[in-house]
């Protein structure tokens, strides 16, 4: 049976989603953290295409990696 979420464990997880605003340092200007998922398609040589995942973090202004 699947865990019930309290109200507590709700508020806390909207809060750490509250957290990502940091300041971007190309535009100095306040700015969210957006997580996303890079798609990658490589082409192999049998001439089928191979795709890669990769998640990433990123600032919402410029969309460039975060760097740590």
């Amino acid at each position: 049976m699947a865990k019930v979420q309290t109200f507590a464990e709700k508020a806390a997880k909207l809060a750490r989603r509250a957290d990502k605003i940091v300041t971007c340092p190309d535009t100095g200007k306040e700015t969210r953290i957006l997580d996303i998922k890079m798609i990658k398609s490589e082409k192999t040589p049998k001439g089928s295409y191979k795709f890669t995942e990769k998640n990433m973090r990123v600032y919402e202004s410029t969309f460039k990696p975060i760097k740590g």
